[in-house]
C-alpha cells in the first residue's frame, strides 16, 4: 500500500503514532473530565458542578460533557420517571440549559442533557416536553389532589410543580382532567383455552406474512366460527405482537445488508423474513448503541477484565456478558487496557497455578476487600492493586475465582473434557482451574456441554409426524395432553 500512493513507511508510522497520541489524549482527557465532575459532585443538588469542571479543563461545556465516561465515574444517575419527581430547581435548570446550549435538540444532545442534569436521558426528555407542552398526567392529578386535601393553596402548588405559564392554566386542567372514558362500551371478554390458543398459534406460524395478517384471519374465522372476528383478530395481534428480543447477530446480519443496500428496508426485510419496520428498528437501535454512552455494572466490568486477563476476543466477552455488543466490548477493552497499563507498571502478576498458589496472600486480599468495601458496594480493584502491589487485572480475575466464579468458554470446556477424558475426578479437575470450584459446578459445565453436543436437531419428517398429530387432536385435547400424547406416539424422539 505504501509503494501504490508512493508514502514512506516512515511517513506511515508517524501518521500511525499522531493518531495514537490523540486517541491517548482523548483518554486522558476522558478521565479527567470524570473525576473532576466526581469531585464537584453536590449531594444536595444531586448533579455535578459542571462550570468548576470547565474552569479546570478550559475547554466548552459541551466538549466536557461529551468526554464524560459514565462507566468510570462513582455518581449513579438519578432515575425521576415522573414530573412529580423534579424539584422546581431541577426543571428550571433544565428549561435554561437546553435553551442556551441547543437550539432543535437531536437524540445526541439528550444524551448531554442527560449528563448535565446527572438524570437518566429518558425522563430528561420527558420532563422537557412537559415543560415545553404542559398536560396533566394521571400521577400530577394524584399528588395535586394530596396537596389539595392537606389544604395547600393553589399557588403554593403552581411554584411546586412549574409546568404551566399561569396558576389558572394549571387549576383548569386539574378540574377537566380525565384519566378514562366511561362512555365507550366494553368489549366482550373471551377466555381462549389452551387449545384454542395452540390452533391460533398453528395458524399464524402457517399462514402469516409480516405485515398482512388477513389470511390467518380468514382460517381462524373457519376454525372458530362462534367466535366474533374481533376477538380473532385481538387474540391474532396478541400472538403476533410478541416480537422477539433483538440480538447482536439479528444487528449483525442487518449491518451486512445495510452495507449491501443501502437503507432498503423492504428489501432488508425480504432478506432476514421479517417487516421492513422491525429491520429498520434493529438499525436504529444499533446506531443508539454506538452513540449512547456505555454504562457499565462492576459484574461486566469484572467479567471483561477476566476476558482481558484470559485473552478473549471481543465475540466471546459478548456473549459471556450477555448484556453488551461486540462493538461496546471492544471499545470498553481498548480503554481499559489503556488505564491499566497507567496504573499497572512494576506490580507483580498472579495468575493461579495449582502447585505455587497461596492463601495467605488470598486472605490477605478477601480481607482488605470485606473490610473496605461491604455489600452492596462495587469493589475497587485498582485501590486492591496498589495495596496487594499486583496487576489490577489479575486482582479482579483472582477475587472471581475466590468468589468460585468461572468464564465457561470454549478453550476452558475443552480443558475439562480432557482432563474428564484422562480418569481425573471433578473435584481435582476444579482444583485444577480455581482454588474454590466446587466439583459440582464442574460436573454441571461438563454434561451440559456434552449434552449440547449430543442433540440433534428433528428432521422434516419428523416435525411433520408430530405436527399432523396435534392437528388432530388439537380441537379435543388440551396442549399439556398434545405433548403426552405426542412423546407416546413417537417415543423415538
Amino acid at each position: 500500500m505504501t509503494k501504490r500512493f508512493e508514502i514512506s513507511q516512515e511517513s506511515m508510522e508517524q501518521a500511525l503514532a499522531a493518531d495514537d497520541a490523540r486517541l491517548q489524549k482523548k483518554i486522558e482527557q476522558s478521565i479527567r473530565v470524570t473525576q473532576l465532575a466526581d469531585q464537584s459532585y453536590n449531594e444536595e443538588h444531586g448533579r455535578c458542578d459542571w462550570d468548576s469542571v470547565v474552569r479546570d479543563m478550559d475547554i466548552p461545556l459541551v466538549e466536557c460533557l461529551q468526554l464524560f465516561d459514565a462507566s468510570l465515574s462513582t455518581v449513579s444517575a438519578r432515575s425521576l420517571p415522573n414530573v412529580t419527581n423534579w424539584a422546581a430547581d431541577d426543571l428550571s435548570t433544565l428549561k435554561s440549559f437546553v435553551t442556551e446550549q441547543f437550539g432543535a435538540v437531536t437524540a445526541d444532545d439528550w444524551l448531554l442533557v442527560g449528563v448535565y442534569m446527572n438524570v437518566e436521558q429518558k425522563d430528561c426528555f420527558m420532563a422537557h416536553s412537559m415543560c415545553s407542552f404542559p398536560q396533566m398526567s394521571a400521577v400530577l392529578h394524584e399528588a395535586i389532589t394530596q396537596h389539595r386535601n392537606a389544604n395547600m393553596e393553589w399557588k403554593d402548588i403552581f411554584e411546586k410543580y412549574p409546568i404551566f405559564s399561569r396558576i389558572g392554566g394549571l387549576r383548569n386542567a386539574y378540574y377537566q382532567f380525565k384519566e378514562f372514558d366511561d362512555s365507550k362500551p366494553k368489549a366482550i371478554h373471551i377466555e381462549w383455552t389452551d387449545a384454542d390458543t395452540c390452533r391460533i398459534q398453528e395458524l399464524v406460524q402457517t399462514y402469516y406474512k409480516p405485515g398482512n395478517k388477513r389470511e390467518v384471519l380468514i382460517q381462524a374465522q373457519k376454525a372458530f366460527p362462534d367466535i366474533s372476528q374481533e376477538s380473532i383478530l385481538g387474540k391474532i395481534k396478541q400472538i403476533t405482537s410478541k416480537v422477539p428480543d433483538i440480538t447482536s447477530d439479528d444487528i449483525d446480519r442487518v449491518k451486512k445488508l445495510v452495507y449491501a443496500y443501502g437503507k432498503d428496508w423492504a428489501r432488508i426485510g425480504q432478506e432476514i423474513n421479517d417487516t421492513p419496520r422491525r429491520a429498520e428498528r434493529i438499525w436504529t437501535q444499533h446506531r443508539e448503541q454506538q452513540k449512547a454512552p456505555q454504562t457499565w455494572s462492576e459484574d461486566e466490568l469484572n467479567t471483561l477484565r477476566r476476558c482481558i486477563h484470559d485473552g478473549v476476543e471481543m465475540a466471546e466477552a459478548s456473549r459471556l456478558i450477555g448484556t453488551k455488543t461486540r462493538d461496546a466490548c471492544n471499545a470498553k477493552m481498548l480503554l481499559l487496557k489503556s488505564t491499566a497499563n497507567q496504573f499497572n507498571d512494576g506490580k507483580a502478576r498472579w495468575i493461579y497455578n495449582p502447585d505455587d498458589f497461596s492463601w495467605n496472600m488470598a486472605d490477605r486480599m478477601t480481607s482488605f476487600i470485606k473490610d473496605n468495601y461491604p455489600k452492596p458496594l462495587p469493589v475497587n480493584y485498582t485501590a486492591v492493586s496498589n495495596y496487594m502491589w499486583i496487576d489490577m487485572g489479575d486482582c479482579a480475575q483472582m477475587a472471581s475465582l475466590l468468589r468460585g466464579e468461572m468464564s465457561w468458554t470454549a478453550e476452558t470446556l475443552a480443558r475439562v473434557e480432557k482432563l474428564r477424558a484422562q480418569g481425573m475426578k471433578f473435584v481435582d479437575i476444579g482444583k485444577q482451574l480455581s482454588p474454590a470450584l466446587s466439583a459440582q459446578k464442574v460436573s454441571n459445565a461438563y454434561h451440559n456441554n456434552m449434552q449440547s453436543k449430543a442433540h440433534t436437531s428433528l428432521s422434516d419428517d419428523e416435525k411433520q409426524q408430530a405436527k399432523d398429530i396435534m392437528n388432530m387432536h388439537a380441537e379435543q385435547m388440551p396442549f399439556t395432553e398434545l405433548r403426552k400424547l405426542v412423546a407416546q406416539k413417537l417415543p423415538h424422539l
